[in-house]
């Protein structure tokens, strides 16, 4: 990598002379750029030179570069490209990329921009995508390939052979080549070693295979990535309610799945809307609608904290050890409580645990709330006996901490499941909201405890 990115400095240093070429070490450096791995490039492209550069470097490509490049792209740069091409080249350039990248790029497009770019189609292509646009965004039919090669039960050995050596340059060819009837209903599969070790005579049906998945094309992707991970599968075929081959999901399709799918989490659990944009080209006020919704219902709802400490405020006149030590009583309890929301939402997520689990998960979870509390009981009371030397307030500290702990950990069990239940995103239960959650909760529990015990 380092190797590389003194390679990209180079070319950015001397940029002019590359894309003109006009002296030998332009040459030489623009022969160095285009002996690199088209993801390389295509980070060179998105994060180093402008868009003014992009379209001049890639218009020096070969046309087999530029689609190699091109499929590697960003969205934003795949757009810039397409746009300022020229019609012509544009329409070259699409006629040769696979179908679930020109989908990946429309759907970011607006309606004008998308009529534009399908005029660019040839016709069957059009139709594909058209019909592929039609599919939810979150679908198996999204980012299944509709451009495989597959077979029919009464082909034999021989004649097969010679169908995959005759169109294998011109639709991708995979290990597994699916089976169907002559009216496209599947049946099954064969590898490409199948092939090899049959004689030349045998019908295809007589060597086939049970497919051990078949995605529906409206089933979920996320289902679909888990799926994919449960059987350790490498590609999948893709099927209408009436069993009609569509396509095939690869193991490279369901990465970028969960690839998204981990980033929507991410987002989630920190109280954001999920973004497809990148940072440096999202506009400001977008991060601005962004956040502020959920900080400020967040922000209204932690105001009933002030609401239940006023009402003990006798006990806190009288007692200082409650504005001393409830910070720290409330971030240990959200700090806790986040612990087991991550640990049950990642669970959900992989598939781990499932909704029959939820009361074993539960028992569990509860069998170790006890446990780190009674540890956490331990060193709060012998940190506020140090302190205080007063044994009933250690005491009553200890005490508020283990139930605010015992509360927060059953929250962050609780919570994703009861979301999953209602086909809800579990993520959406995890910090900030349940921080929130217990700081309520916890000011509840500690105001309340202290004041029975200390009176």
């Amino acid at each position: 990598m380092l190797k590389l990115k003194k390679i990209f400095f180079q070319i950015e240093k001397n940029l002019d002379d590359v894309i003109k070429e006009k002296t030998p070490l332009g040459t030489d450096l623009f022969n160095l750029l285009v002996s690199q791995h088209p993801a390389d490039i295509a980070l060179f492209f998105d994060s180093v030179i402008n868009e003014k550069e992009q379209l001049l470097l890639f218009k020096k490509f070969s046309h087999n570069l530029k689609t190699r490049v091109f499929n590697e792209l960003s969205e934003k740069s795949q757009a810039n490209l397409l746009v300022n091409l020229g019609d012509e080249a544009s329409s070259e350039l699409l006629k040769t990329i696979p179908t679930e990248t020109i989908i990946k790029l429309f759907d970011s497009q607006s309606d004008e921009d998308l009529k534009k770019y399908l005029k660019l189609l040839q016709k069957k292509q059009r139709s594909d995508i058209i019909s592929r646009l039609n599919f939810k965004p979150d679908s198996a039919g999204r980012i299944m390939n509709s451009e495989v090669i597959n077979l029919q039960k009464d082909f034999t050995i021989k004649k097969s052979l010679s169908i995959l050596q005759r169109l294998g340059e011109k639709q991708e060819l995979l290990k597994v080549v699916y089976i169907t009837d002559q009216y496209q209903k599947l049946l099954g599969n064969i590898t490409l070693g199948d092939l090899v070790v049959n004689k030349p005579d045998t019908l295809l049906k007589n060597i086939m295979r049970k497919n051990v998945l078949v995605i529906n094309v409206n089933q979920d992707q996320e289902e679909v990535a888990n799926q994919f991970s449960h059987y350790g599968l490498l590609s999948a075929p893709v099927v209408d309610n009436d069993n009609n081959f569509l396509g095939v999901i690869t193991a490279d399709d369901v990465i970028e799945v969960l690839e998204e799918e981990a980033s929507e989490d991410v987002y989630k659990m920190s109280g954001l809307s999920p973004s497809e944009d990148e940072y440096l080209q999202t506009p400001l006020w977008k991060f601005v609608w962004q956040r502020t919704p959920w900080l400020v219902g967040l922000l209204l709802l932690q105001s009933i904290s002030s609401f239940i400490l006023s009402g003990y405020n006798y006990v806190v006149d009288k007692y200082f050890i409650i504005p001393m030590f409830l910070t720290m009583l409330i971030g240990t309890g959200g700090n806790a409580g986040n612990q087991s929301s991550a640990i049950i939402i990642r669970g959900l997520a992989t598939g781990q645990i499932s909704r029959k689990d939820g009361f074993r998960v539960l028992l569990r979870e509860f069998g170790v709330s006890i446990f780190v509390s009674l540890i956490l009981v331990v060193v709060a009371f012998t940190r506020v006996f140090l302190f205080k030397q007063d044994l009933m307030s250690a005491f009553a500290v200890a005490i508020a901490l283990f139930f605010i702990i015992m509360v927060s950990m059953i929250l962050g069990t609780v919570l994703p499941l009861l979301l999953e239940r209602f086909n809800l995103d579990p993520a959406h239960s995890a910090a900030p909201f349940l921080a929130t959650l217990m700081d309520i909760l916890g000011v509840t529990i500690y105001c309340f405890v202290v004041s029975r015990i200390l009176g």
